[in-house]
């Protein structure tokens, strides 16, 4: 016994024995574990929902409600990007598709053999992803269906969508676009219109009945779920329309109701934010207002098909936004570059009726113009001018200086200038770059666009824009604009002119640019920038109708204006057309001194070009006393500015002054109000649904570096624990206790710093 007592003892102290030491492993092979898993828990739990099958009796009622006139509504209010399939090529489409081939110029440059699902919806680019998360293919083949009755379409979709269920119910994690905000809410429309068809034959097997609304409440359940919901953007109220097409094509299913109350609930709080009072979706996007105004629209008519008085406000909302969406649509149905905008398109307006009576139709270009004149909207941060100097040539000019912090689709772009006439982009920006093509962060910085910016200057340089001043007389229209970077004193002033339909006048003066000045005037792909008749002018070939843009800078420049065209270093002369980035002209003005002025003087001339106009600033020019001189662009020979006042002096053909326009300019509306409470609905529906943001691969990143730690730690304490034999169980614990609270600050770093 006494031998004994002294085998576990050592210098007075009680040696540990071996249960103990497993005991103490398992310790700290749980805490790994705890840290891991609680990295881990917060994925896992954001995609978990319930996914128990559909109850039997609401698969047999759904069969019987809604009508099938409902059922083709909402099948037909589509919330996907769509693969642009003219209607008399569907049925070709579809054609290829059940020989296994899928044809998307827009995305695609050649044909993609179709493998099925997971592998369809994991390959090719990101849009194109989405498009097949959403089950466009699927769409295809069933609008094939409806114009052939060809069950051979049917047939092929059925199987596809009914694979594609089967697969995403099996998932417990995001894969890819799988359950992207906008895949699940745009699959709705998709999974209606199947259900229209496949529920009245009677030889449809009832346990792919049970899969179909099966996969309809599990995708309800995700777009409902708080982490899903993507309050901040165009997403959100996808999610939202989504959850009133289910109430609406699927009544029967117990959960249709509180959807329901769901999605008019949220959209409630989206809205004051989501649209300005002024009616401009906060979007920094000419297309995106497009989708707004088209989903505002749906979501008017969707509460109406569920049964519901749409909401006043969103009544008013979707009124304003068909207004601006009739300011900003061309005649030819394009749309100003603004933002996350591809040229080439053509877009049809919808027709509403404002209580959502009706369905929604659309009408196709050519659309009637709006009046001459130019509206004004300071909160969102636009102005778009109309006008028309005789019968035959009418412009559309659009300024623009948005920034709504947290909105989506920004671009560096505050300032640029918009100038359409005729069917021509004369003055554009780049454009709508496609997601994962090169050059993607310099398209939606600064050389995207023709806003003035420092050299080398960073997209997220944090900054503000405001409306200073605004004028209008005799069909000539001023806007100031200027924006300022915060704490560098930097400040950049753009002044737009537009003398008549034919000529904008441009004035830049800038502040405190340490590393100079750059400006890109980017024109349309169709045209070509040469070297003008005079030094420091350029005029373009021609466009169909025959006219030039003439360009005049003055010519104080410090360093020699570039043409680029499909430049990639420097990143200048590019316009996403259809989706695709095309080469195009554009002028490199750079200027190295950190305060400068300039002034470039754009014209539209038919004929043959001898000579363009010239322009030239008179010394000393400030922001708010200037003189400009032009020669040989229309009828004003000078233009003055002294404070709030601008002069306009005419000339004949001899140079006789012959009258004077006296603008008189305007201070910009405080707008403080509106813009205080923009970003207070902003701020109360994100700190109610609280931005998710998908962090796997860093998870699994830290994973594998905790694991790694954990073998050090080991190696550690084995080499520790042969150094420092015998150990007393008192070292145990204390070593224990240490290694408990490294793992616990381990956590701490990890949920506080990395992965925030």
């Amino acid at each position: 016994m006494k031998l004994a007592l002294n085998a576990t003892k050592t210098f007075g102290i009680t040696a540990i024995t071996t249960q103990s030491k497993s005991l103490y492993f398992f310790w700290r092979f749980a805490l790994v574990a705890l840290v891991v898993a609680a990295i881990w828990a917060p994925h896992f739990s954001h995609y978990q929902i319930d996914r128990s099958p559909a109850a039997l009796a609401a698969v047999q009622d759904s069969a019987r409600i809604p009508s099938a006139a409902v059922l083709d509504e909402v099948s037909g209010l589509s919330l996907g990007v769509q693969m642009d399939i003219p209607d008399d090529k569907v049925v070709d489409a579809a054609e290829q598709i059940l020989a296994g081939t899928l044809s998307v110029p827009r995305f695609l440059q050649a044909p993609m053999s179709l493998q099925g699902y997971p592998q369809d919806y994991r390959r090719g680019p990101p849009t194109l992803q989405l498009i097949m998360a959403s089950l466009e293919v699927e769409r295809v083949l069933l609008s094939a269906f409806e114009r052939t009755h060809d069950p051979r379409f049917l047939d092929l979709a059925v199987s596809r969508i009914l694979a594609f269920a089967a697969h995403e119910s099996q998932q417990r994690q995001g894969d890819g676009f799988l359950w992207n905000d906008h895949a699940v809410g745009a699959r709705i429309s998709v999974l209606a219109k199947l259900w229209r068809h496949v529920r009245e034959r009677a030889d449809f097997p009832p346990e792919s009945s049970l899969n179909i609304l099966s996969f309809v409440e599990r995708s309800g359940r995700m777009l409902a779920k708080p982490s899903q919901f993507t309050v901040r953007t165009n997403h959100g109220v996808v999610q939202n329309l989504a959850l009133l097409q289910i109430a609406a094509a699927f009544p029967a299913l117990p959960e249709s109701p509180g959807w329901r109350r769901l999605a008019v609930e949220r959209l409630k709080l989206q809205l004051p934010f989501y649209v300005s009072g002024e009616g401009a979706v906060l979007e920094h996007s000419a297309e995106y207002h497009l989708f707004g105004s088209e989903l505002l629209a749906m979501a008017v008519r969707l509460s109406v098909l569920n049964g519901l008085v749409p909401e006043p406000s969103l009544v008013e909302a979707a009124q304003k936004t068909r207004t601006v969406l009739g300011l900003l649509m061309r005649p030819d149905g394009s749309l100003p570059l603004l933002g996350n905008t591809s040229a080439g398109k053509t877009s049809a307006l919808p027709l509403t009726d404002p209580g959502g009576a009706t369905p929604i139709r659309h009408q196709l270009p050519p659309y009637s113009p709006p009046k001459s004149g130019g509206t004004l909207l300071p909160v969102s941060g636009y102005a778009i001018w109309w006008q028309r100097d005789d019968a035959t040539k009418l412009a559309q000019t659009l300024v623009a200086w948005a920034k709504h912090d947290g909105h989506g689709h920004k671009h560096a772009d505050e300032g640029s200038v918009l100038f359409w006439s005729e069917g021509v982009n004369w003055i554009t920006n780049t454009g709508y770059w496609p997601y994962g093509v090169r050059h993607e962060a310099a398209a939606y910085s600064w050389a995207g666009s023709n806003a003035p910016h420092q050299v080398g200057e960073s997209f997220a340089v944090p900054r503000s824009a405001q409306l200073l001043q605004s004028g209008e007389t005799s069909g000539i229209r001023f806007v100031e604009i200027e924006r300022r970077n915060d704490g560098a004193g930097t400040q950049f002033r753009r002044q737009v002119i537009q003398i008549d339909a034919q000529t904008l006048l441009v004035l830049d003066f800038v502040h405190a640019a340490a590393n100079g000045t750059e400006t890109i005037w980017t024109i349309d792909p169709a045209l070509r920038l040469l070297p003008g008749a005079t030094d420091m002018s350029y005029v373009s070939t021609p466009a169909p109708d025959g006219r030039h843009l003439l360009v005049s800078l003055a010519s104080d420049f410090a360093a020699r204006p570039q043409v680029r065209r499909g430049s990639e270093r420097p990143f200048a002369g590019w316009v996403v057309v259809n989706d695709k980035p095309t080469p195009a002209d554009a002028l490199q003005l750079v200027d190295p001194s950190p305060n400068s002025t300039r002034a470039v003087l754009f014209r539209l001339a038919a004929g043959p070009i001898d000579v363009g106009p010239k322009i030239s600033i008179e010394a000393g020019a400030k922001a708010d006393a200037w003189a400009v001189v032009l020669e040989g662009a229309g009828e004003f020979k000078r233009l003055t500015r002294s404070g709030g006042t601008i002069m306009l002096d005419k000339v004949t053909g001899s140079d006789a002054s012959v009258g004077r326009v006296l603008m008189l300019l305007r201070p910009a509306p405080d707008i403080a109000a509106e813009r205080a409470a923009l970003k207070s609905a902003y701020a109360k529906a994100v700190a109610t649904y609280p931005p998710w943001r998908e962090l796997a691969f860093y998870r699994q990143r830290l994973s594998y570096a905790l694991g790694l730690l954990a073998l050090l730690v080991e190696a550690g304490w084995f080499a520790f624990s042969r150094l420092a034999r015998p150990i007393s169980r008192r070292q145990y614990l204390f070593a224990h206790l240490g290694m408990t609270a490294g793992w616990a600050a381990v956590s701490g770093w990890a949920f506080l710093l990395y992965l925030q």
